[in-house]
């Protein structure tokens, strides 16, 4: 949680200072919007790298710092943002080919991240050990992710459904409710991460 939540917090309030900036009549990119997708592109490898190390510490029984993870998430950054930037072409080509192609994809990259953090591959070698672990585990990586999509979504739909039908528009309330999400969304790391790690023990055995 000390990992991701600052990140979050800043990436959150970017994100609403790009909203209020928009001008609902001439809807273009101006440099608030601009600033917000930065800072995502700067900040998701950053803590999620950060996220990984710190799991892998733990399951080592050797839990390091937030300093340590956030560390280790700077020195392996660029590695793992262009295996991400990599990863998002594929999905995105797969996806334009009738959807299911890029959900296959979607899964199939499902190690990437891992093997580039813990194992310390490059991107191309991060894509294809993924590619190679997760052909035994591709139904358990679909269905997971898939039970958690559905319920965060749903949870985040039916929320803003209640603050429509209550009248309440506080951009306050909805940016709280962005940041219990955008960390809520840690746990597509920490299930990845599970079966990255049952994979690995298999591997081992």
């Amino acid at each position: 949680m000390r990992i991701q939540l600052p990140f979050i917090i800043l990436i959150t309030l970017i994100s609403m200072s790009a909203m209020q900036s928009v001008d609902p009549e001439n809807p273009e990119l101006n440099n608030s919007v601009l600033m917000f997708y930065l800072a995502s592109l700067i900040f998701l490898p950053l803590y999620a790298g950060a996220t990984i190390a710190y799991l892998e510490s733990v399951v080592s029984n050797a839990p390091i710092s937030t300093t340590a993870a956030l560390k280790i998430g700077l020195q392996r950054w660029g590695s793992l943002f262009i295996t991400k930037l990599l990863g998002a072409f594929a999905i995105a080509i797969g996806l334009l080919l009738f959807f299911i192609p890029g959900v296959f994809v979607l899964i199939r990259l499902g190690f990437a991240e891992y093997h580039s953090i813990i194992e310390r591959s490059a991107p191309a070698d991060a894509l294809k050990n993924s590619w190679q672990d997760t052909s035994d585990y591709f139904w358990p990586l679909l269905n997971g992710l898939a039970f958690l999509f559905v319920v965060l979504l749903g949870g985040n739909l039916l929320i803003e459904t209640l603050l429509q039908a209550m009248g309440i528009d506080s951009l306050i309330i909805r940016a709280l409710f962005d940041i219990v999400f955008g960390f809520l969304n840690c746990l597509y790391t920490i299930y990845g991460f599970r079966l990255y790690c049952v994979m690995r023990e298999k591997q081992s055995g």
